[in-house]
Formats: C-alpha cells, structure tokens, sequence
C-alpha cells in the first residue's frame, strides 16, 4: 500500500480530532439531555406521589369524619335496627347522598350487605360483601375493594346503640371513593405530565388517550411484572415516553402503582435541532480545521518536498538540482546538510570515475598490449622463417598463412575497438530475415576446423523478416554461437539457436549445454575485456554483442546458467531503428 504524504496525515489527523471532539460533545450533550429528561420525570413522580397522598389524606379525614357522623345519627340506628333489608336499602338512599361518596355499604353484624349504593353501577352486594369480610378479617381500616376494573378507597365504623355495658352491634357502615380518571387528572396536574394508576395487570385510570391506555394495558397485561418496570422508555399509540413509576399503596391483594409519563417528542425535536446545531458547527470546524491544517502543513511539508525532490535528483544522478533551506531551524539544517553531503558525493563519484577510468584504461592497455606483442611475435617469427624458408626447405605458403592469420587477428581486434570506442554505431537497416543471418553465422563457426564438427541446431519458423543491420547482427549471432561452442567443446555439446517472434520484437535464445558462467564474472560479462578459462580471448566478444544489440535498441542478458547449461537471450525490434540513447544491458 501506498503511504500517504506528510500533509495529507497532518490533514487526516487533524480532521480525526475534531470530528472526535464534535462526536464526545455531541454524546455529552445527548447525555445531559437525558439525565435531565429523567430527573424531570422522576420529580413529577415524587410530586405526583405528593400529590396523591396529600389527596389521600385529605380524603381520608372526610370519609373517616363522614363515617363517625353518619354512624352516629338516630336515623340510621334506628333503620339499622328493622334489620329488614329492603328497609335498610331504600332509607339508606338518604344518608348515601348525605355521604357525597362514591360507595355506600350497610351491613349487619353478621357482615351480610344489606344496602349498596354506587355512582357508577356495576358491583354485585355479593362482591361488597366478600371485600367487607376481607378487610374485616385482616382489621384494615382504611382499606381497598376492587371490583371490575374500579379501585376504592372505604372507610369502615361500626353502628351501634346503647352505651357502656348496655352496647349493641347494629350494623356495620362502610363508605369510599373511587381512584379514577379525576384522581389521575389531579396527579397530572401536580406531575405537569401524563399518569396512569395500576393495580395487578389493570389500568384503572389514567389521563392518556383511549388508544395508548389500551396500549399500556396490553403492555402491563402481556405477563410483564409491574414491579420490573419501574422506569425506561415505552413507545404508545401516539408516540414515545420516558415513564417512572411508584408504588402508591402496596396492600395485598390490590397494590396501587402510579406511572408518571412525559412524552419524549419535545425532547426528540430539541435533540434534533440540537443535533443538526451541533453537526452544523462540527461541519463548520471541521472545515475551518482543513484550511487551517492546510495552511499549516504546507508551511511544513514544502521544505519537505523540496528536499524530496532533490533526493529523487541525486538518486537519478542529478547533482545540480537546486535547494532552498527554508522553513524551520531542523528543516533549514536538513536541507543544509543534504547539499553539504551531495557535494560530497560528487566528488567521491568524479573521483571514483576517474579511478575507474584510469583502471579500464590500465586493463585495456595491458589487454591490447599482449594481444598484440603475441600477435606480432608470430609475425616477426614466420618472416625469419620465410627468410630462410629456402635454407631450410620450408612450405612458403604456410608460413605465409600464419602471418596473414596474425595480421588478420590484429584487424579484428583493432576493428573491434574501433567498433566499441564510439558511443553510437550508425547501423543500415534492410528487409531481411533473421533466420538466414544466424544461418550465415553458423557456416561461419562451421568454417572454423576446430568448431566443424560442433552440434549447432537452428529452431526457427518461416516469417522471420524484419528491418535491421544484417552485416552487424551476424556478427552478434556469430560471437554468441562461437562462445557457446568454446563452452561446449567435445564431442557430447550441443548449442541450440531457438528464434521466434514475440509481439512486436524478435526473441533470440542461444542455448548450450556447458558448465554454466562462473559466479565471479556473471554480473561483468558483457563489459570489454572479461574473458574466462580461453588460452586467447581477448574479452571484446560479449561486449561487441552488448553494443551492437543496443545499437538495434534491443537488449542482451543471461536468461538462465547452471551446471547443466547456459540461455541467452537477445531481444530485437521488428523495426530495427537506431537507438540515440542506448539502453544498458540485462545483467544477472
């Protein structure tokens, strides 16, 4: 993967930390929001549950008066001692209304119901007289009856007649009021929210719509225990909530819970507004932030890639690149040792090039020298024997081919450097084959006695023809067979010229099956005067290849050596031009 630029982290860093501010500021503002949302909903329910036992005991202290005068009066001592309930039923209608409660209950001693009056009927005497004996039995006072969906809050206080020793149970008068939608709509208004009152699995009053208490009813009544939701968020017909709930009044078995619920739509919008508010602003930061960073990190990173660029300089051998030390007091040394240690380099590169040079030269001159000395020994030496050829009764003409052979040798080796001291050969492309010019080239090894038995196999197809020097090329095909057959001697080698087409360049491998390149001159072997294990190579072959394959604007390389053989590979374009800036051979 590719790693990103100085500017563009300092960017990216940059644009992280603010949009991790923006998003931490954004939850705690979110977490604000919401504790306060459930502090609110928490004070309605205290407020409410305030309200409801204020409610309570005001209610409790007028019923409980209410009871105590009533159980008092002559009237109802003396209907209460008929003991006839139709009697007791149709005069009791008087004290019920005197009552004002939501419940009147006459019963006699025994706790059978004589008399019940209700504002909402509904209620059986039978139920009233199974609530009596339950409150009776566990001496609650006050106590709850529920009975078909309504709750009730009853006062009992015995009737009786006579006093002291002479006392006599009459009756027993029971009144109450019910907990419903005007008890909640009282809590409401304390809480400032909605309430619904619960007891078991019912909803026995709330100031919700009729559509989200049914909702609530469902929810309550799907087997969710009242005493596991005490607080959370709850989605009705109409919306979501934020609820809270208390347990009003915990007597078994009618425990009243009240649910203090605050719609979460006001809170949702202002969330949303505050939201968009806050994304607006981290937007805005966030860009101000990038132009900021970007001033920033340009006034930083420009030196830098000044300085970059003229590392990339250097590393392409361009030692003149200027450099401006600007920026910071660490940058402006940078830049100042960089062009310090540059013009260091250059001189250490002149100077190793000259003393490369100077060795080259010493090589090529010791090279030439003996080659020539050994070339013009056997000039000198054939001539005496030319000379006294007569005397001593020697063939003259083959004396004569030795000295011409020498003086022929001399010639290549003289071309040879002629053909290497120009930096670029004019080449004289034609229309010919390839394939013909390696054939010419093994007639040529072949015309050799020591190589006229060698094992060269031509693989090749018909539609070879392209534009190229056919002069020079042979030559090229000629040294590279000839050094291949010198690698191969014997009578078991075997060199293998394998040409095709491939796009639009030829593909030449020259293959033998000898020891392979030595290590030690596998990465110099087409530079001049490199030569291994040859009693008179003088080192210039390979090189001659390198240069004329350039020339052709193709490349030369060892495709593959080993013990078991060597593949070179040569690659010439189709259209045979003159390469201006010749390319440098493959090397292993």
């Amino acid at each position: 993967m590719k790693a990103l630029r100085l500017r563009s982290q300092l960017l990216i860093a940059a644009l992280l930390i603010i949009l991790g501010l923006t998003g931490s500021l954004l939850l705690f503002i979110r977490h604000a929001v919401t504790v306060e949302i459930q502090k609110q909903v928490r004070d309605g329910t205290e407020e409410s549950v305030h309200a409801f036992e204020s409610v309570q005991r005001q209610r409790e202290l007028q019923l409980s008066r209410t009871a105590a005068m009533l159980a008092e009066l002559p009237t109802l001592k003396m209907l209460m001692s008929t003991e006839h309930a139709l009697t007791i039923q149709d005069g009791s209608r008087t004290f019920w209304k005197l009552a004002g409660s939501d419940l009147f209950v006459l019963a006699k001693p025994d706790r059978e119901v004589v008399a019940l009056h209700m504002n909402k009927p509904g209620s059986s005497a039978a139920t009233a007289e199974r609530d009596l004996k339950r409150s009776m039995d566990l001496a609650e006072d006050p106590s709850w009856w529920y009975d078909d969906g309504r709750l009730y809050w009853v006062f009992l206080h015995p009737i009786t007649s006579g006093a002291g020793d002479t006392i006599r149970p009459l009756g027993i008068l029971a009144v109450g009021y019910q907990i419903d939608s005007g008890v909640a709509q009282q809590l409401a208004i304390a809480a400032e929210n909605q309430i619904a009152l619960t007891t078991g699995d019912s909803v026995i009053a709330s100031t919700l719509s009729a559509q989200d208490e049914a909702r609530l009813q469902r929810r309550i009544g799907s087997g969710l225990s009242p005493e596991e939701i005490t607080s959370g968020e709850i989605v009705l017909e109409t919306g979501r909530y934020a609820f809270s709930s208390v347990l009003l009044h915990g007597s078994s078995p009618f425990p009243v819970r009240c649910y203090v619920m605050m719609p979460l739509a006001p809170a949702t919008a202002f969330l949303k507004h505050l939201n968009y508010s806050i994304y607006l602003m981290g937007g805005l930061a966030v860009l101000f932030g990038a132009l900021l960073f970007g001033f920033v990190a340009r006034t930083i990173t420009r030196p830098l890639d000044n300085l970059v660029a003229g590392v990339k300089a250097l590393a392409g051998g361009d030692f003149t690149y200027s450099i401006t030390p600007r920026g910071s007091t660490e940058l402006v040394e940078l830049s100042t040792s960089f062009a310090r240690t540059r013009g260091q380099l250059l001189t250490l590169q002149q100077q190793r090039i000259e003393t490369e040079r100077i060795a080259a030269l010493a090589r090529a001159a010791s090279s030439i020298s003996h080659d020539l000395r050994h070339y013009l020994a056997t000039v000198v030496a054939n001539a005496e024997f030319l000379y006294e050829a007569d005397v001593l009764k020697l063939k003259k003409s083959e004396i004569y081919e030795e000295i011409k052979t020498a003086a022929n040798q001399m010639t290549d080796l003289i071309d040879s450097l002629r053909e290497l001291s120009y930096q670029r050969s004019a080449i004289s492309p034609t229309l010919a084959r390839i394939d013909q010019v390696i054939r010419r080239a093994i007639e040529a090894i072949h015309g050799r006695p020591e190589f006229r038995n060698s094992r060269v196999v031509l693989v090749t197809p018909e539609d070879l023809e392209g534009m190229f020097d056919s002069r020079k090329l042979e030559r090229v095909f000629f040294n590279l067979i000839l050094n291949a057959c010198e690698a191969t001697p014997g009578p078991d080698g075997t060199i293998t010229v394998d040409a095709r087409k491939e796009g639009n360049a030829f593909e030449i491998r020259v293959r033998d099956n000898g020891p392979g390149i030595p290590e030690t001159i596998r990465d110099t072997l087409f530079d001049a005067f490199v030569s291994f294990g040859k009693t008179n190579g003088t080192g210039l072959g390979l090189a001659i290849v390198s240069k004329i394959v350039q020339d052709h604007s193709g490349t030369v390389s060892v495709e593959q050596t080993s013990e078991s053989g060597t593949t070179v590979l040569v690659r010439l374009p189709l259209s045979g031009q003159s390469n201006p800036h010749p390319a440098i051979s493959s090397r292993l």
